[in-house]
Parts: structure tokens; sequence; C-alpha cells
């Protein structure tokens, strides 16, 4: 039977299906998928020259949530090194050609330039001058508050933060530390010079006294490859803009 409430009215009493168990495990209907049949979320540092509709510059923006956020608090679990080749279209600039492993050139983009990394000219130191073909950083982290899990690309004026930050982890790592042992802070910080205007990262560490549950996370993505996540969304945005306008191939930072 239902109960009354205060103005005398009938309320109906929950009832809950025949054969349902009292308590649902968390992801229950989803037990059949695992990391390879989920899209990884990418986050970006918004730049002033970023297409993002309604995004601010300085935000770190979560391309498939459409979260927003001034400050964020991560672990990152395994580090990426990559390649990205831009050539001039015109007035703007297109990726041809990149690596998500700096090993071999990615499928995505065909022809390659060359059969290896190794092999192309672009990919090579000319004296003092860098190569062609940019370096890339991508790391595999999860939010603290969320858990939800990401990769952080990384670029151009974004390089030297992101490793001065993971050379303070790697060189404790005789101590037994790993990425996954430090909690990140993240906030985006202006830097203005003649001509010039963009953001870049800052870190803050703070080491974990537990991190057995990073572990576990870690384990259970340490195969996971950006290179899926870079054809999911391409494969779904019909090319390399997304329906918000971002440059997927570009990377975070457009110049």
């Amino acid at each position: 039977m239902g109960r009354k409430n205060g103005q005398g009215q009938q309320e109906a009493k929950a009832v809950k299906p025949a054969g349902v168990p009292a308590d649902l495990p968390a992801g229950a209907g989803l037990e059949q998928l695992g990391p390879s049949d989920l899209i990884i979320p990418r986050l970006t540092l918004v730049q002033p020259t970023s297409q993002i509709d309604g995004v601010e510059a300085g935000k770190f923006y979560m391309n498939l949530t459409g979260e927003e956020f001034s400050e964020l608090d991560v672990v990152f679990l395994k580090v990426m090194k990559g390649r990205i080749y831009f050539a001039e279209d015109g007035a703007d600039r297109k990726a041809v050609c990149g690596s998500s492993d700096r090993v071999k050139p990615s499928p995505r983009f065909q022809p390659p330039m060359a059969p290896a990394c190794a092999e192309c000219s672009s990919a090579r130191w000319n004296g003092k001058e860098p190569p062609d073909c940019s370096e890339t950083y991508n790391l595999l982290g999860v939010t603290v508050e969320t858990g939800l899990p990401f990769w952080w690309s990384v670029k151009s004026t974004a390089i030297a933060p992101t490793k001065r930050f993971l050379s303070a982890i790697a060189l404790r790592a005789h101590t037994g530390k790993n990425l996954f042992d430090a909690q990140v802070s993240m906030k985006a910080q202006l830097v203005t010079s003649p001509g010039k205007k963009f953001h870049k990262p800052v870190y803050s560490i703070t080491w974990l006294k537990d991190s057995s549950a990073y572990r576990a996370l870690y384990d259970r993505y340490a195969k996971e490859e950006i290179e899926r996540t870079f054809m999911a969304e391409e494969a779904m945005n019909g090319g390399a803009t997304d329906v918000e306008g971002f440059d997927w191939k570009g990377g975070e930072q457009r110049r």
C-alpha cells in the first residue's frame, strides 16, 4: 500500500520490478565494455587564437564533455612522445604529417612524408635550428574530482614547463616514485611579448601518501594509445574540425 502525505493524498510506494537486485553495481549495463571500446576525451588550454565558440582564452577545455576549468587537479598515469608537421596552405597552417610515438608516421596522414621518423629530414635538427616537424607530448591522466580519464596534448610553448614538471618526477624514480604518485594542480599563465600573447600551463606537485587507486588505473589504461582517440575524433567529425570549431590536427595552440 501507499501512504498519505500531509494533505491526505495517497502517495504511491516505489516497487522494484521482480528479479531486480536490491543494489545494482556501478556501471550496470556496461559490463562488456573495456578501455578499448571507449573514446577518451582530450583536454586543451584555450589560446587567444583557438576557435572554440564561447570558451574564454586561458581556460582548460574538455572536448567530449564541454567542461571548462580555470584550475584542475589531476593525476597523470603515462606520457607518450609524438610529432606534428605543419605546412602552409594559403592563409592557414595545415597538419600534413605526424606521429604518436616519434617512430612511425600516423596512418591518419596519407601519404606520410617518410616511412619512418628517423628517415625524415623534417625530423632532424639543422645545426641549432629545431626540426620542422615539432615535438609533442601526450599525457594520459584522470581528474581527482571525478576520476574521468583524459589526454592532455602538449606542444609549442607548453613543452618547456611540461618537461620541467615531468623531470621533477622522473629524477625521483630512483627513490621508487612513479608518475601516478604525484597529484598535479594545473593553472594557466598569460605570457605577453611584442606581437605575441599566449597562455602556458603551470604545474604544482603534491606527493600522494597512498597512490594505490591510481596504480590500479595505470594498470587498466597502460596500453591505451592516443592514436585511437585522434582517429575516433576525425571519424566522428568527418574531418579535422569538430562541431565547436576546434582544430584537432592543429592541437591546443594554433599559431
